[in-house]
Protein backbone atom coordinates (compact mmCIF):
# COMPACT_ATOMS: atom_id res chain seq x y z
CA UNK A 1 0.00 0.00 0.00
CA UNK A 2 1.51 3.46 -1.03
CA UNK A 3 0.76 6.75 0.83
CA UNK A 4 1.14 9.83 -1.13
CA UNK A 5 0.89 13.38 0.95
CA UNK A 6 0.93 14.85 4.15
CA UNK A 7 -1.21 13.50 7.06
CA UNK A 8 -1.63 13.19 10.78
CA UNK A 9 -1.81 10.03 12.76
CA UNK A 10 -3.26 10.76 16.33
CA UNK A 11 -3.68 7.68 19.09
CA UNK A 12 -4.00 8.37 22.54
CA UNK A 13 -0.50 9.87 22.92
CA UNK A 14 0.71 12.69 20.36
CA UNK A 15 -0.14 13.17 16.49
CA UNK A 16 2.42 11.71 14.11
CA UNK A 17 2.64 13.58 10.93
CA UNK A 18 3.42 11.17 7.84
CA UNK A 19 5.11 12.76 4.76
CA UNK A 20 4.93 10.25 1.53
CA UNK A 21 4.52 7.32 3.88
CA UNK A 22 7.43 8.16 6.73
CA UNK A 23 6.92 9.26 9.89
CA UNK A 24 9.26 11.46 11.91
CA UNK A 25 11.57 9.97 13.95
CA UNK A 26 10.82 12.16 17.08
CA UNK A 27 7.55 12.09 17.19
CA UNK A 28 7.60 8.50 17.27
CA UNK A 29 9.90 8.02 19.36
CA UNK A 30 8.06 10.82 21.91
CA UNK A 31 4.31 8.76 21.41
CA UNK A 32 6.45 5.34 22.29
CA UNK A 33 8.00 6.74 25.23
CA UNK A 34 4.56 8.24 26.67
CA UNK A 35 2.77 4.85 25.78
CA UNK A 36 5.83 3.16 27.72
CA UNK A 37 5.28 4.65 30.94
CA UNK A 38 4.98 7.82 32.90
CA UNK A 39 7.21 10.91 32.32
CA UNK A 40 10.11 11.75 34.36
CA UNK A 41 8.10 14.37 36.62
CA UNK A 42 5.48 12.16 36.82
CA UNK A 43 7.77 8.93 38.21
CA UNK A 44 9.29 11.30 40.97
CA UNK A 45 5.35 12.71 41.44
CA UNK A 46 3.95 9.46 41.83
CA UNK A 47 7.31 8.64 44.12
CA UNK A 48 6.61 11.01 46.40
CA UNK A 49 2.86 10.83 46.71
CA UNK A 50 3.00 7.27 47.72
CA UNK A 51 5.57 7.58 50.12
CA UNK A 52 3.78 8.30 53.21
CA UNK A 53 0.91 5.38 53.19
CA UNK A 54 2.91 2.21 53.25
CA UNK A 55 0.63 0.38 50.98
CA UNK A 56 0.60 3.05 48.26
CA UNK A 57 4.75 3.04 48.66
CA UNK A 58 4.28 -0.67 47.85
CA UNK A 59 2.54 -0.76 45.47
CA UNK A 60 4.41 2.45 43.70
CA UNK A 61 7.53 -0.11 44.13
CA UNK A 62 5.69 -2.64 42.38
CA UNK A 63 3.90 -1.14 39.11
CA UNK A 64 7.42 1.03 38.78
CA UNK A 65 10.21 0.15 40.59
CA UNK A 66 12.84 2.03 42.23
CA UNK A 67 15.53 1.43 39.13
CA UNK A 68 12.47 3.58 37.24
CA UNK A 69 12.95 6.35 39.73
CA UNK A 70 16.29 6.52 39.86
CA UNK A 71 16.70 7.22 35.76
CA UNK A 72 13.72 9.56 36.16
CA UNK A 73 15.96 11.65 39.07
CA UNK A 74 19.47 11.33 36.34
CA UNK A 75 17.33 12.57 33.43
CA UNK A 76 15.47 15.47 34.85
CA UNK A 77 16.91 18.70 34.04
CA UNK A 78 14.91 20.88 36.99
CA UNK A 79 17.11 20.48 40.31
CA UNK A 80 14.40 21.31 42.90
CA UNK A 81 12.48 17.80 40.86
CA UNK A 82 15.99 16.25 41.48
CA UNK A 83 16.54 17.03 44.72
CA UNK A 84 12.67 16.01 45.56
CA UNK A 85 13.37 12.40 43.84
CA UNK A 86 16.98 11.93 45.52
CA UNK A 87 15.14 12.69 48.78
CA UNK A 88 12.13 10.23 47.90
CA UNK A 89 14.45 7.88 46.88
CA UNK A 90 16.38 7.88 50.18
CA UNK A 91 13.41 7.33 51.81
CA UNK A 92 12.53 3.95 49.77
CA UNK A 93 15.63 2.53 50.16
CA UNK A 94 15.54 3.63 54.55
CA UNK A 95 12.49 1.48 54.30
CA UNK A 96 13.88 -1.65 52.17
CA UNK A 97 16.47 -1.48 54.99
CA UNK A 98 14.06 -1.62 57.74
CA UNK A 99 11.89 -4.26 56.17
CA UNK A 100 15.17 -6.28 55.57
CA UNK A 101 16.08 -6.10 59.75
CA UNK A 102 18.31 -3.58 59.69
CA UNK A 103 18.14 -1.21 62.16
CA UNK A 104 18.37 2.53 60.95
CA UNK A 105 21.12 4.95 62.66
CA UNK A 106 19.15 6.87 64.30
CA UNK A 107 16.81 4.91 66.08
CA UNK A 108 16.52 5.27 69.86
CA UNK A 109 18.17 3.95 72.56
CA UNK A 110 17.94 3.27 76.23
CA UNK A 111 19.70 5.28 78.49
CA UNK A 112 20.45 2.37 81.07
CA UNK A 113 21.94 4.33 84.31
CA UNK A 114 22.03 8.15 82.95
CA UNK A 115 20.36 10.56 85.14
CA UNK A 116 17.02 12.31 83.35
CA UNK A 117 16.13 14.35 86.19
CA UNK A 118 16.42 18.05 86.78
CA UNK A 119 18.78 19.60 89.37
CA UNK A 120 16.03 20.19 91.58
CA UNK A 121 14.76 16.77 91.73
CA UNK A 122 15.65 14.74 94.26
CA UNK A 123 16.62 10.86 93.98
CA UNK A 124 14.14 8.33 93.91
CA UNK A 125 15.97 5.59 95.26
Amino acid sequence: MSVEGLYTVTNRTAPVTVENGTADPGQVKSSLRRLAGPDDREVIDRATAAIDDIDAAAAFVDSIGLDRLESAIEATDNPGLERQGRRVLDEYRQFRRVAAGERPGDHFHRGHGTDLRGDAEAPTR
